[in-house]
């Protein structure tokens, strides 16, 4: 697997986010999952989670984070906030970022992802 692809989804929870897994689901061959990234959903990303299995997630609260440790079996790493959307878009086993955020909230993460000179998808609505 030395074309093997890791991956970054910036809103994962969402309806994009989570067409785009199912995707992803079927070419576990050319990438896999490793940091996985929600605003307010932490049921569905406990899911994610379970399945994914990403070293890190994001949460956009603090205290979703506590959420997410009950959650889970606690060997995900959890991050929150901008801060934590940029830290994770800009680590060495990222070679695709795909953002699925809405409007400004994905902004300054993928300007960071460009910056640390990581490949861009995006996915929206708009």
């Amino acid at each position: 697997m030395k074309n093997l692809k890791h991956i970054a989804i910036l809103g994962s929870t969402g309806s994009i986010g989570r067409s785009s897994l199912e995707v992803l689901d079927h070419l576990s061959d050319r990438f896999r999952v490793r940091y996985l990234t929600a605003h307010r959903n932490v049921e569905l990303l406990a899911q994610q989670i379970r399945k994914f299995r990403p070293r890190a997630v994001v949460v956009q609260e603090g205290t979703n984070a506590s959420l997410i440790e009950n959650l889970t079996d606690g060997n995900t790493e959890i991050l929150a906030g901008e801060e934590g959307l940029c830290e994770v878009v800009s680590r060495d086993d990222v070679d695709l970022v795909l953002s699925c955020l809405v409007g400004f909230a994905g902004l300054r993460p993928t300007y960071t992802a460009i910056d640390a000179g990581k490949d861009i998808a995006l996915a929206n609505k708009e």
